[in-house]
């Protein structure tokens, strides 16, 4: 299983279903672009998956997030914020959308793993899988 039995039911009631596909190619024109952001294969891949998706906190996973959107143009506009966060993590990052009430932006590397950040930026996990765990569970960095 890729993640826990909560991590699936909480992705399931918010829209998510094994195969999803949507496609990905209006975020990376308006990222890449109109914002001069940098798009992925790792981005496309998970945006593909799982872009589009807003969970928000249920009794069932009260130590994760309070709410994140898995909506990468809500970055369009804060390109500067963004060469920051890859400063600091060392690699450019590509949007993945929002969490804790657009408190913090998720960013993905090339490799695969998620940052978490906004004026400063945490690793939240090496793996996509891992990062929606510890968004939906808890236990992660920048926990909120």
């Amino acid at each position: 299983m890729r993640w826990s039995q909560v991590t699936d039911r909480v992705l399931r009631r918010s829209g998510w279903s094994p195969g999803r596909s949507v496609p990905t190619a209006p975020w990376e024109s308006a990222l890449c672009d109109e914002g001069g952001f940098v798009f992925h294969a790792a981005a496309r891949d998970f945006l593909a998956e799982f872009g589009g998706l807003t969970v928000v906190r249920g009794s069932d996973h009260g130590r994760g997030w309070r709410e994140f959107q898995l909506d990468p143009l809500l970055a369009k506009d804060d390109r500067e914020i963004f060469e920051a966060l890859d400063e600091e993590a060392g690699t450019p990052l590509c949007p993945l959308g929002m969490a804790d009430h657009r408190n913090f932006y998720l960013g993905m590397a090339s490799s695969g793993a998620v940052y978490v950040g906004m004026d400063y930026i945490d690793l939240l996990a090496e793996t996509a899988d891992d990062a929606l765990e510890r968004l939906i569970r808890g236990s992660g960095a920048g926990e909120g």
